[in-house]
């Protein structure tokens, strides 16, 4: 499997990680998904598009390299995205159709009142257990940076 790249701004700056901000917007608008999804639509509402990952040193890059305001590259394994993708959405559904079906027997409004609380449940743990890991799902890689984008205007202020 490959990589998946995204560029960002650096937004916050740590002893071994930056913060990037990217722009969800343009990531929607290269998916093949973007008429039938409504996660585009739903970023633009909570957050104008803009989303926040932290990104850990690179074999190119590192984060004491970076300054707030460069532009960067970060990359994430395609694994990670699936496998993320997998746990966040099919573990609190399956914590739902299990609690839904061993509810069943009394009866429809028990049954659906299950399910909601095992959706409920399976998030709040997923949750649990970021905070506990330090932001990071176990087994799940965390970006990290790999080049710095040179901007075309500040090279020719630099050049003259």
């Amino acid at each position: 499997m490959g990589w998946l790249s995204e560029t960002g701004r650096v937004v916050a700056v740590e002893p071994d990680a930056v913060w990037i901000e990217a722009d969800r917007s343009a990531a929607c608008g290269k998916c093949a998904a973007r008429a039938g999804c409504g996660q585009g639509a739903l970023s633009a509402l909570l957050q104008s598009g803009k989303g926040r990952v932290r990104a850990i040193s690179g074999e190119t890059l590192t984060a004491a390299q970076c300054a707030v305001g460069d532009e960067v590259v970060i990359e994430v394994p395609e694994a990670t995205l699936l496998g993320g993708t997998l746990l966040i959405y099919g573990f609190p559904l399956v914590i739902g159709a299990t609690l839904s079906m061993l509810a069943s027997p009394w009866g429809d409004l028990w049954s659906a009142s299950a399910f909601a609380i095992g959706l409920l449940s399976g998030f709040a743990i997923l949750r649990f257990i970021t905070v506990r890991s330090g932001g990071v799902l176990p087994g799940l890689s965390e970006p990290r940076l790999t080049s710095k984008q040179v901007n075309q205007f500040e090279d020719l202020l630099v050049k003259s």
